[in-house]
C-alpha cells in the first residue's frame, strides 16, 4: 500500500495532465467554429475579385504614400539645426 501523499500527488499530475489536452483540444474546436460563422463569405463573380484586387492595390499604394510622408519627416526631424549665430555684445 503506497502512503497517501503520494498518491495523491501522482493522481494530481495525471489528471492536471488529462485535463489540459482535453481542455486545449476543446478549445481549438470551439475557437475553429466561432471562427468559421465571422468568416466572409466567398466572392461568387469574377468581377468581385476584380473589384478587390483594385481597392487592395488603392490601399497599398496609400500606405506607400504615407510610408514615404513619413520618412521625409523623419529625415527633416533628424537633420542637425544650424548653430545661432552668435552676437557680438558691446563694451
Amino acid at each position: 500500500m503506497e502512503p497517501r501523499g503520494d498518491g495523491f500527488s501522482k493522481g494530481l499530475v495525471v489528471g492536471t495532465l488529462l485535463g489540459g489536452v482535453i481542455g486545449g483540444v476543446l478549445g481549438v474546436i470551439i475557437a475553429n467554429r466561432m471562427t468559421g460563422e465571422s468568416r466572409p463569405k466567398a466572392v461568387k463573380s469574377g468581377v468581385g475579385t476584380a473589384n478587390l484586387r483594385q481597392n487592395l492595390e488603392e490601399k497599398i499604394s496609400q500606405l506607400n504614400e504615407t510610408i514615404e510622408q513619413v520618412r521625409d519627416q523623419l529625415a527633416q526631424a533628424s537633420e542637425p539645426e544650424p548653430a545661432p549665430a552668435s552676437v557680438a555684445e558691446p563694451s
